[in-house]
């Protein structure tokens, strides 16, 4: 159990028991909670979101863009980005549409870049590119009408040139496809647009398929395979097109209303893999062959944008596909600076699939796919609980923010969590959701008591706050949430210091015993229902074996030495430094002389503890000083803290002096002030309702909402 862990100060504000004023919290407030107590200090994080889950921020997704002061340099710029000396180069009319829409499955096949030419003469930037490429091949496609003679001409001075031609763009699709080989699928489309043909491409390129163009009720005389693709709406491909394929085929037929559903359709109907994608003007013929030919060469789809929006079909599968890198082909004059930003300020993550978040040279890094600053927001779609994330194996609601901690650290932070989620979160954690409801309720306003002040603020997910455990949520304790909604203590009208531990030994402690002031509704009182749960701690009275101290010899034992409770008594030595032996550098107990208690608090709890200890110095000058011993005195919570909280379970305390060590007899966990968990548990086990267990352990308050 949680709570049993807890050293529940609950309020570090409660060292001075401030009184909240009268304020109005809304209903909808948020919480922030820093995450440390599951996570840890870690350099790497696994991250697997369930649901839509984006990463936001300025240009957090990956781009690039290749856009020349004409097409033929963004074609240019394209090629350079994935070739060097490619063996064979492709060179297409800038005009000429028909002759480009079956040639990337053949650009594929050859490893070759496609450049762009006017009809009559090379254009500068092309052949500079095929200068700088120094290929063996050129391949020109379309009749000389389409590319001159001359051209053919000049091409031969920087390698072997071929043509492929045909009398139209059908034979010429056809005389393409007998170069692919064989082949068992391949694609139909119309020959009137290019988007279609040139969408289709990249998947085709990656299959081998060749693209064969038709008219829209006339298909051309093709030896067909097996298996047809057609690409377009019955507007472009008609049924009876379809009808006659299905002669000697089996037809899929991917339709679209426009060319950005055509080719989000693609993507989605072929179950493509879009993490990266090529980006084009859906107007711009030359950008979307110079696309295309770049997406076949990654293996990446092409999708069209607007020069100034993006489709609503894109959006939709860069966000199903979870697209983090985009290439955008042509200027800003093509595609706007406004489109790249609303892609480029976002990326999905794929849901179940985990991405690693490490510290990469002082920044963050996720999953090799980008290096960012300092920090890193991961933001649901939408808040909800079908949309979650996990951090190395724990859930979590809502937006996180990563950023570095102390340089070498990752450490998240669960932004503006809806506060009544908060708690659910938080109930789980801090008493078992097995128990009664009416303890859970309990717990649950004492909880939203202690944290309804700290909305809008970022707060601990440990015990010294409250320990919140994101969506660990139990219906049991979301109904204990979902029942007390709202509901708060107040005392005079202002919010109370809700404190509480996990037990209190069978009598609740009074405020002012721990603290510095006294509160009227945390009062010292016996407590029939606690189970007064005892627990014991030993300490041995011999903390150094005193025969293998060797005088003469100091510094041959003392790094040896081993101290029975050093864990326990580290404390103490601490004590010991900053009080008695401002000078050492180190201190070895010796021995325990003596421990005893002396006073009662009003809860019944032991005032006073004093322990005499022998000790050993070792000096900043490498001096030691031996058998020294001291008296220390403090308050029995003190010393509690000093030798930890989770053995020194309470104060309520009686000490055992044996022979060979001192055993502290206690009952309880906690500071004893406030709600005992386990007696608030008996309580509601006896029938008590929650509200009647609030009102025993916090008399005089009064149940209301925030």
């Amino acid at each position: 159990m949680k709570s049993s862990k807890r050293i529940i100060l609950c309020f570090f504000a409660a060292l001075f028991l401030i009184s909240f004023p009268s304020i109005t919290f809304a209903a909808d407030s948020n919480i922030s909670v820093k995450l440390t107590n599951y996570i840890g200090n870690k350099s790497s994080i696994s991250l697997t979101p369930t649901g839509l889950y984006k990463v936001t921020g300025n240009n957090v997704a990956v781009t690039d863009r290749f856009g020349g002061s004409s097409r033929y340099e963004t074609a240019a710029l394209a090629s350079s980005s994935q070739w060097k000396y490619p063996s064979t180069v492709i060179l297409v009319n800038r005009d000429t549409i028909g002759d480009s829409l079956s040639i990337i499955p053949l650009a594929k096949k050859l490893d070759a870049p496609v450049l762009l030419t006017h009809p009559d003469k090379l254009s500068k930037a092309t052949e500079e590119q095929i200068a700088r490429f120094s290929p063996d091949n050129i391949l020109i496609i379309g009749g000389t009408a389409s590319i001159s003679k001359d051209i053919e001409t000049k091409l031969k001075t920087y390698g072997t040139v071929k043509r492929i031609s045909g009398k139209n763009k059908y034979i010429l699709s056809e005389n393409i496809a007998k170069q692919m080989g064989s082949y068992d699928k391949a694609i139909v489309v119309t020959g009137k647009v290019f988007q279609d043909a040139l969408a289709i491409a990249p998947y085709a390129a990656a299959h081998g398929y060749p693209i064969l163009l038709t008219n829209k009720d006339n298909l051309p005389d093709y030896d067909l395979p097996k298996k047809v693709i057609i690409v377009g709406g019955t507007t472009s491909v008609s049924e009876s097109v379809e009808k006659q394929i299905k002669k000697t085929s089996t037809v899929q037929r991917i339709p679209g209303a426009n060319r950005y559903e055509m080719a989000a359709n693609i993507v989605e109907q072929l179950n493509l893999k879009a993490d990266k994608a090529v980006i084009a003007n859906g107007k711009k013929y030359a950008d979307v062959l110079v696309g295309a030919s770049l997406a076949a060469k990654k293996n990446t789809p092409i999708l069209f944008v607007k020069q100034d929006t993006v489709p609503d079909v894109t959006e939709d599968v860069t966000k199903n596909k979870a697209t983090y890198a985009y290439d955008f082909i042509g200027s800003t004059s093509v595609i706007s600076t406004g489109v790249e930003k609303s892609l480029a300020d976002k990326f999905y993550l794929t849901g179940g699939k985990s991405y690693n978040l490490k510290i990469n040279s002082g920044k963050l890094n996720l999953e090799n796919i980008k290096t960012y600053g300092n920090s890193l927001r991961i933001k649901p779609e939408k808040y909800s609980t079908s949309n979650r994330i996990s951090l190395n194996g724990r859930e979590y609601l809502g937006t996180v923010n990563f950023s570095i901690e102390s340089t070498k650290y990752i450490r998240p932070v669960n932004e503006n969590i809806p506060f009544e989620d908060y708690l659910k979160g938080v109930i789980p954690n801090e008493m078992p959701a097995s128990w009664p409801l009416e303890a859970l309720k309990a717990q649950t306003v004492a909880a939203r008591t202690y944290s309804i002040t700290k909305t809008g603020s970022t707060v601990a997910d440990t015990t010294a706050f409250q320990v919140y455990g994101g969506f660990s949520w139990n219906s049991n304790t979301t109904k204990a949430v979902e029942q007390t909604k709202g509901k708060v203590l107040k005392y005079n009208n202002s919010l109370i210091t809700a404190t509480y531990s996990s037990s209190n030994g069978g009598y609740t402690e009074a405020s002012n015993e721990v603290w510095t002031s006294s509160v009227p509704y945390l009062v010292a009182k016996k407590d029939t229902k606690d189970p007064q749960t005892s627990w014991t701690l030993s300490l041995s009275k011999q903390q150094l074996d005193m025969n293998s101290l060797d005088t003469n010899k100091p510094s041959s034992w003392w790094s040896s030495a081993v101290e029975k409770d050093s864990s326990r008594l580290s404390g103490v030595k601490t004590w010991i430094l900053k009080n008695k032996e401002t000078s050492a550098v180190d201190v070895k107990i010796a021995s325990l002389e003596d421990l005893s208690f002396s006073g009662t608090t009003q809860g019944q709890r032991a005032k006073t503890a004093s322990m005499k200890v022998k000790y050993h110095v070792k000096n900043n000058t490498g001096d030691y000083s031996l058998n020294k011993s001291t008296t220390i005195t403090i308050p029995t919570t003190q010393l509690r803290t000093m030798i930890g909280t989770t053995v020194f379970k309470s104060t309520y305390v009686t000490i055992k002096k044996e022979t060979s060590k001192y055993t502290i007899i206690g009952k309880g966990y906690g500071h004893g002030i406030g709600m005992s968990q386990y007696g608030a548990k008996a309580r509601a086990e006896a029938g008590d309702s929650y509200s009647s267990i609030l009102k025993f352990y916090y008399p005089g308050t009064t149940l209301t909402s925030y």
